[in-house]
């Protein structure tokens, strides 16, 4: 063997395998939660224990989506109903100047006067944004605060109005602190869930789900125990939309990924896993067959 075959051989013998060198780049700190929890016993399963936590925050986010707008649409809806006196289901509630509108506080304001006024000192803007446009741009943060200082005049019926599905829903039950506290602490839950999802921290882990034991197991089996009571919080606003995300991609991928095969597979061999199987290609409508076919034939009349 010459100097240079050796050098080539030493070199290979040496170099990190590709998956070593993602959990590099992913580093040590970010890594050691999945260590201490799944304890796996390769580099393989280390690697496929993030990707399995990557994948399962991802199938949420269709979950997310929906109770994210149902329900912030909902609140929007019922205020701007009784601001109004029942003449819009879209109107400035949240409004100093506007007639009837609530008295927000502290961030939930700032974060509304941030949409209505510009510039320093902040001016009132010429040209309001629309309801429907402040509503899109505020955060979900903002709803269950909204909910939680809602007042007496506002709040029965507002819970009574989103919350309609609820069991016990009526507005002298939503006239007891003890009652909207539960439904706030539930929607702050949700909150929660949705910060963790959307900035890219782990939905597992057990102090945050308040999970028993040490195994990653029971992790997994509290992560679902979540997911289904957020359902439940969901189909109180809106039965609809949870019959409708039962039935959809996203839900049958969060009941695959979220179990302890799906964990196991993942450590074991990730890649085989990680294949959606292929679709077979759209056929066009007879409609959009003919509108080819007249565009083909035009472009040949054109060319001659």
């Amino acid at each position: 063997m010459t100097s240079t075959q050796e050098q080539v051989s030493s070199t290979t013998a040496t170099e990190p395998s590709p998956t070593a060198q993602m959990l590099e780049l992913l580093s040590s700190p970010r890594l050691q939660p999945y260590v201490q929890a799944f304890k796996p016993a390769s580099d393989q399963g280390q690697l496929g224990a993030y990707l399995w936590g990557q994948a399962v925050s991802a199938s949420l986010h269709p979950f997310l989506g929906f109770a994210e707008v149902v329900i912030r649409n909902a609140i929007h809806q019922s205020l701007s109903m009784q601001c109004s006196k029942d003449s819009s289901t879209s109107y400035p509630w949240y409004d100093r100047a506007a007639n009837g509108s609530i008295i927000l506080k502290g961030k939930s304001q700032t974060k509304v006067e941030n949409l209505l006024f510009e510039g320093t000192p902040p001016i009132r803007k010429a040209i309001q944004p629309t309801p429907d446009l402040v509503v899109s741009r505020l955060s979900f943060g903002f709803w269950p605060n909204v909910m939680e200082e809602l007042n007496q005049r506002y709040a029965p019926q507002t819970f009574n109005d989103v919350f309609s599905h609820h069991p016990h829903s009526a507005r002298r039950h939503w006239s007891f602190d003890k009652n909207k506290e539960v439904v706030v602490l539930k929607l702050k839950r949700l909150q929660d869930l949705r910060n963790r999802v959307c900035h890219f921290e782990a939905v597992w882990k057990h102090h945050w789900l308040g999970a028993d034991g040490t195994h990653w197991s029971r992790a997994v089996k509290k992560l679902r125990e979540l997911h289904t009571e957020m359902q439940e919080l969901v189909g109180w606003c809106s039965p609809l939309a949870i019959t409708t995300y039962k039935s959809s991609f996203g839900h049958n991928w969060f009941s695959r990924l979220c179990t302890t095969g799906a964990v196991a597979a993942f450590m074991t061999n990730e890649s085989e896993w990680a294949r959606f199987p292929e679709f077979p290609p759209a056929r066009p409508a007879s409609s959009d067959i003919c509108a080819l076919q007249e565009k083909s034939t035009q472009e040949t009349a054109n060319s001659t």
